[in-house]
C-alpha cells in the first residue's frame, strides 16, 4: 500500500490494483522522470537509513530535498504555475480548512444521525478486529528491531487508549506507525522528547488554515513512501526468512498476493484462514508429551545421596509436555501417559511443563 501510494503522488496516477499499475510503463517522459525521482530517494533514504549512522543524516536529506527542487525551478525559469500544470507540485486547495473547523460540523452534536449507529454495529466489531490485528503485526514488527522482549499487553493497551482518545475526539482508528518508530531506533535516536515534537508539531499543523502538501514535490511524497514500502516488504518478505518456519513463510506469501491480487479484506481473510490451518497441522505433528527415566539431577549432592539418587532413578519417570495442551485432548494424554509409565514400571511420575 505504501508502495502504490507513492507511485500515485509521484505521477498524479490513481493506482489501486495490480492492474493499475500498467498506467506507470508508459512512453511518457515527463511520467518515467517522477518515477526515476521517486525511486531514486527511496534509495537515497534506504542507503542513509543504514549505512549512515548520524542523527542528522536523514532529516537533513528530507529538508534539502523540497529547498533544492525549488531552487532547480528558480534557476531554470519554470514557474510555480507551470510546475502545478505539469502535476510536479499538487495544486493547493481553493477554501483551505483548519483541522478544528471539522468540530463545527456537529453543530453542537445537532447535525449527527444518530439513528444510523445501529446499523454500524457489525462495521464496529470487524474495525475493532481488523486494528486488533493490525496492531498485532505492528507490534511484531517492532520487536524485530528490540533486542529485548516487549510487554505486548502493555502495547496493546497504550493503543486501545489512543483509539479511545481519537475516537472521542473524531478521530480515524490507527495503530503504531512502526516504520518510524525502526526508523528512529536504526538512526539511534531513543528519547522520548521526538515524540513530544512529533506531537506537538502534528497539533500546530492541525491548527494551520492552510494546506501544506501544495509546498512538496508529488515525487518527494511519493518517494518516502516508497521507501517505506520497500523497507517494510524487504522486511516482511525476505528477512523474515530467518525468524519464521517454511510453512510460517509461505503462509506471509499466500496472504501477500491475495491482498495484491484482490483486497485488504479477502486478503486477511485467507490468511487467517490460512494460519488456523498451518496451526492445526502444526499441531497434529507436535507431539504432546516425551516419558523420560533414569535422568540424572544437576544439584550438588553428598555421596551417599547420588547413590541413593541412582538406585531410584528407575523407578522415576519424567512426563516431559511440549506444544499445545488442550482439556479435550486430556483424557486421552492420560491414558497414554499411565501405559507407558506401566511399562517402564516406574513408580513415582515427574510433570515438566516447561515447554508447554
Amino acid at each position: 500500500f505504501c508502495l502504490a501510494a507513492g507511485a500515485s503522488q509521484a505521477t498524479g496516477l490513481t493506482i489501486e490494483g495490480f492492474t493499475s499499475w500498467r498506467q506507470c510503463f508508459i512512453l511518457d517522459y515527463i511520467l518515467l522522470s517522477k518515477l526515476g525521482l521517486s525511486l531514486g530517494l527511496a534509495v537515497l533514504l534506504f542507503f542513509i537509513s543504514y549505512k549512515i549512522k548520524h542523527v542528522a543524516a536523514l532529516p537533513g536529506v528530507l529538508i534539502a530535498m523540497p529547498l533544492l527542487f525549488f531552487l532547480v525551478l528558480r534557476v531554470s525559469g519554470v514557474s510555480l504555475e507551470t510546475a502545478r500544470n505539469e502535476k510536479w507540485i499538487p495544486e493547493p486547495e481553493k477554501h483551505p480548512h483548519a483541522g478544528w473547523e471539522a468540530f463545527q460540523l456537529y453543530n453542537g452534536f445537532q447535525n449527527i444521525a444518530w439513528h444510523v449507529l445501529p446499523s454500524q454495529a457489525s462495521h464496529i466489531i470487524l474495525l475493532v478486529f481488523f486494528v486488533a490485528f493490525g496492531s498485532v503485526l505492528d507490534i511484531a514488527a517492532i520487536q524485530t528491531e528490540q533486542p529485548e522482549p516487549l510487554d505486548s499487553d502493555g502495547e496493546m493497551r497504550m493503543i486501545g487508549i489512543s483509539n479511545l482518545a481519537s475516537g472521542l475526539t473524531s478521530g480515524v482508528t490507527g495503530s503504531y506507525i512502526f516504520s518510524m518508530t525502526l526508523f528512529m531506533q536504526r538512526q539511534k535516536v531513543t528519547s522520548k522528547m521526538a515524540g513530544i515534537i512529533l506531537c506537538l508539531g502534528d497539533f500546530f499543523l492541525f491548527l494551520l488554515p492552510i494546506d501544506i502538501l501544495q509546498f512538496f514535490p508529488g515525487y518527494f511524497i511519493g518517494g518516502i513512501l516508497a521507501f517505506f514500502g520497500i523497507d517494510i516488504m524487504l522486511d516482511w518478505l525476505m528477512h523474515s526468512m530467518e525468524m519464521l518456519s517454511f510453512r510460517e513463510y509461505l503462509l506471509v506469501w499466500l496472504t501477500f498476493l491475495t491482498i495484491v491480487s484482490t483486497d485488504l479484506r479477502t486478503g486477511c481473510a485467507v490468511g487467517v484462514a490460512a494460519s488456523a490451518c498451518n496451526f492445526l497441522v502444526g499441531f497434529s505433528l507436535t507431539p504432546a508429551f516425551q516419558v523420560k527415566q533414569g535422568i540424572t539431577s544437576t544439584s550438588a549432592r553428598s555421596y551417599r545421596e547420588t547413590i541413593a539418587l541412582f538406585s531410584l532413578s528407575k523407578k522415576i519417570a519424567c512426563v516431559e509436555f511440549s506444544g499445545y495442551l488442550f482439556f479435550g485432548a486430556a483424557l486421552q494424554i492420560s491414558e497414554k501417559i499411565q501405559g507407558q509409565v506401566k511399562k517402564l514400571g516406574a513408580t513415582d511420575v515427574i510433570l515438566d511443563f516447561e515447554k508447554v
